[in-house]
């Protein structure tokens, strides 16, 4: 397996990771944590280029999310790595590259498994049959990946699935990749169907690494038969982005805080961010608050929504992972924030943060407030505060 190429990093020091574990609710509608955690995420620098990244895995489990990981800051930091002095053209050419040569060691390091597959499907014998299975369990794990890469005052985001990042201002927030990659994006849609795919037969994500029953071995399925390509392909989309003087944090959200949002009908995902993101004293704190508040919203939601039988949303949360970054402000003093590289939530409580200035407020959850005098004072503080900002 690729892997320990991140370690050899030092962790950017101006940013903050948070996660929620995905959850079942219970009939008494308390959440019941999975211990499993799928995906993984990062924030390294080579010295000259800072990289964040959140690789969404799925299918049970992590080993195709860490693979990736790995591989892709071996290809970008390693493996002729990418120059600082390029032009932004060239480095979003490379950046693709570099994911899709990603891609491709992923799916050799599988060859040993593909091809005992085949042989075994030829085997008919229980002992037959179990061991496809296994393999099956293994080959069909998969990851998206959302990574932004900064250097010097240009801004890149590789995207390859349904993760989104945020460039946050004093007035609105900007959405920096719009082309989400599952089903409900017309572009995919339209892919989907080219290939004489009923979208409806597909389950998100359309974009990933790995999942090669779908990637590669597509033809098994009934649905995709006939198809002339597979429903899910590795592409990404990468773009570029001079960075703008008013921007003052960039927020990377995992594809299941999207699907989260989305399934409890946030319509503007960039302005729901925005008004819950609240600075806190840490870094890691500030990304911890922003991921709870996401959680407890989803529970806030199942619990009121299911009550109304005309409404329904899953009883399962899909876990959640949160960076979020502070830009450097212009002749600003030096950063007084210190930070971890990630951070765990247990839902119960929340995470204890560092001493601050007094004049910084902590994180304190109060997402389920949503009327009365404590609510109206709340909102006048939080608006007094930003104002101040």
């Amino acid at each position: 397996m690729e892997d320990g190429f991140v370690d050899q990093y030092t962790a950017n020091t101006d940013a903050g990771i948070g996660t929620v574990h995905s959850c079942r609710y219970s009939k008494q509608k308390k959440p019941v944590q999975n211990n499993d955690f799928l995906s993984c995420s990062t924030s390294i620098n080579n010295g000259h280029i800072k990289l964040y990244g959140i690789f969404s895995g799925f299918n049970g489990g992590d080993y195709t999310a860490k693979f990736v990981m790995n591989r892709l800051v071996y290809e970008l930091f390693q493996e002729n790595p990418i120059s600082p002095t390029l032009p932004p053209l060239m480095v979003c050419k490379e950046f693709r590259r570099r994911f899709e040569n990603t891609a491709e060691r992923y799916l050799l390091s599988n060859a040993d498994a593909l091809n005992e597959r085949l042989l075994k499907m030829e085997d008919h014998s229980e002992a037959g049959k179990n061991a496809v299975s296994e393999i099956n369990q293994k080959i069909r794990q998969g990851t998206t990946a959302l990574v932004v890469l900064i250097i010097n005052q240009d801004l890149y985001v590789l995207n390859c699935g349904s993760g989104l990042a945020i460039a946050m201002n004093s007035e609105n927030p900007v959405q920096l990749n719009t082309n989400l990659h599952d089903k409900d994006n017309v572009k995919e849609n339209q892919r989907i169907r080219a290939l004489g795919i009923d979208p409806d037969t597909v389950l998100n994500p359309t974009r990933a690494i790995g999942d090669l029953q779908r990637t590669h071995l597509f033809e098994e399925t009934e649905a995709f038969k006939n198809a002339k390509g597979p429903p899910v392909i590795s592409t990404p989309d990468v773009q570029y982005f001079r960075i703008d003087p008013a921007w003052r944090h960039i927020v990377l959200l995992s594809d299941g805080v999207v699907q989260n949002l989305k399934e409890v009908e946030v319509e503007n995902i960039p302005t729901e961010v925005s008004v819950r993101l609240i600075e806190d004293h840490t870094l890691t704190s500030t990304a911890q608050a922003l991921a709870d508040s996401f959680a407890r919203k989803h529970l806030d939601a199942f619990i009121t929504m299911n009550d109304d039988k005309n409404c329904f949303i899953s009883n399962h949360r899909e876990e959640m992972t949160v960076i979020y970054v502070k830009l450097p402000e212009i002749n600003a003093p030096g950063d007084f924030y210190e930070t971890v590289d990630s951070a765990f939530s247990t839902m119960e409580s929340t995470n204890a943060t560092m001493a601050d200035p007094p004049s910084r407020v902590p994180y304190v959850d109060a997402v389920g407030f949503y009327s009365g005098p404590n609510f109206t004072e709340m909102k006048r503080l939080i608006t007094m505060l930003k104002k101040r900002k």
